[in-house]
């Protein structure tokens, strides 16, 4: 495949990971590592503006503001110093929580290093070195200002990309109809890609949904919001290498649970977990299972895992058992009950739809008042699509769509089922998760 991408791992004995191992020849536009990000030596020196007024996100521990990044020129290179927009995260400084989440994320994304598809991480800034809106703060690596940060000397902020086109979860809202194949197999891939390479640093984001999916510029996820990750025994000796004040499992955000219950893997869940320190294995097999659930959510049925069950207590029940799959199962059959004991009679229609042969009718406009009509209706589609379908008959399992109304291929079923099994020792892996891509792809969409 020509030059090789390689995302460095940081850490003791962690190895380095070839991504184009992980990405076949037909696919060269997902070979996207953090390359917008300056080199780490023009990265350490930056100068970044913030604008704490520009406030693009808030929630219970962190506010993010837009900022304003400038690079020096490199020594000895051509390049002159440019200027970019960029996000920083800054915990709120009066909750005690929100400031160890922060060190947590910090030393998550330094640990990540350069793994695709994550968010890009230019390093931390002392807010408190600015005089005023107009004063900049130079940007420092994790390792150079942890013990500071760890210390409570000062204002931290993480200096992240600015990935404008908001999250997976805000897309898949606006643009229902383009939650097709052809954007499964893409983001599917990518998030795979993403997790190799965590699974190299020896860590797991432990929070993957929808929400904590970015888009990027050019519309490639970023994997953000990294403040439940948890790390093997070898990554936290790595990082202790790094910076002997960082003990993550002295703070009790880090060993209680953190994560999102409907989309946590229900190891994750099991009593007495919380603070336990996994293997790099298990670790991995729990973010395989919350990817199967947020990639179900996203591309069919639309809407948070066990959206139509109120009480938090049953969620977690829910959850506990593993019982996703056979959940959302029961509820999407009785959705497609209700849809066609409501819908008018109509002739049968045999023509292409999406590339497949359906026996049945697509939904039509004077349809969209019900509730399986609405999931498939949504909103105009925003990019143009690159890829053909291959025209066939629908097999006789093949009952579910994807949002777009294209039907769901048995393989990808098989595939999100498999994701999200109970028994984390029969989920795939996120390398065997590529492979059985491949073959979908092959299996669904022209040379």
């Amino acid at each position: 495949m020509g030059n090789a991408t390689v995302a460095t791992v940081n850490g003791a004995g962690l190895p380095q990971l070839d991504i184009n191992r992980c990405v076949p020849p037909t696919a060269p536009l997902l070979l996207a590592t953090s390359e917008k990000l300056a080199p780490v030596e023009a990265r350490n020196g930056a100068t970044v503006y913030a604008q704490r007024a520009k406030v693009i996100g808030a929630g219970q521990y962190a506010t993010v503001c837009m900022g304003t990044i400038e690079f020096p020129a490199i020594p000895g290179s051509t390049q002159s110093p440019r200027r970019e927009a960029c996000a920083i995260k800054i915990p709120h400084a009066d909750n005690l929580d929100a400031r160890e989440l922060g060190l947590i994320e910090a030393a998550a994304l330094w640990q990540a290093g350069s793994a695709p598809q994550t968010v890009g991480c230019y390093g931390l800034i002392n807010l408190q070195d600015a005089d005023d809106s107009k004063s900049g703060c130079e940007v420092s690596l994790w390792p150079a200002v942890a013990s500071r940060a760890i210390a409570g000397d000062g204002e931290w902020g993480l200096v992240l990309e600015y990935c404008e086109r908001g999250s997976c979860w805000s897309y898949m809202t606006e643009y229902r109809m383009s939650m097709d194949a052809e954007l499964f197999c893409a983001w599917a891939r990518q998030l795979a890609m993403a997790l190799v390479a965590l699974k190299a640093a020896g860590m797991a984001h432990m929070d993957i949904k929808g929400h904590n999916m970015l888009l990027s510029c050019d519309g490639r996820i970023r994997l953000a919001d990294f403040t439940a990750a948890s790390f093997s025994s070898q990554a936290l000796e790595a990082m202790n290498l790094a910076c002997s004040e960082f003990e993550p499992m002295s703070y009790p955000p880090y060993t209680d649970f953190s994560g999102t219950i409907p989309y946590s893997a229900p190891e994750a869940l099991a009593s007495g977990v919380p603070g336990k320190l996994h293997t790099n294995d298990e670790l991995h097999k729990m973010d395989i299972y919350s990817l199967g659930v947020a990639l179900y959510s996203m591309f069919v049925s639309g809407r948070e895992p066990y959206a139509a069950v109120k009480s938090a207590v049953e969620q977690m029940l829910l959850a506990s058992k593993g019982a996703f799959w056979e959940w959302e199962e029961r509820h999407y059959l009785a959705t497609l009950q209700s849809a066609a004991e409501t819908a008018p009679s109509t002739p049968v229609d045999v023509r292409p739809t999406a590339g497949y042969t359906d026996v049945r009718t697509p939904p039509s406009p004077s349809q969209h008042s019900h509730p399986l009509s609405r999931s498939l209706s949504l909103g105009p589609k925003p990019l143009t699509r690159r890829r053909t379908l291959k025209s066939r008959k629908a097999a006789p399992r093949e009952f579910r769509r994807f949002l777009s109304g294209d039907l769901l291929p048995v393989k990808v079923e098989v595939l999100l089922r498999d994701m999200v099994n109970p028994d984390p020792l029969q989920r795939p892996d996120a390398a065997e998760i590529l492979r059985i891509l491949d073959n979908i792809e092959a299996d669904i969409f022209e040379p």
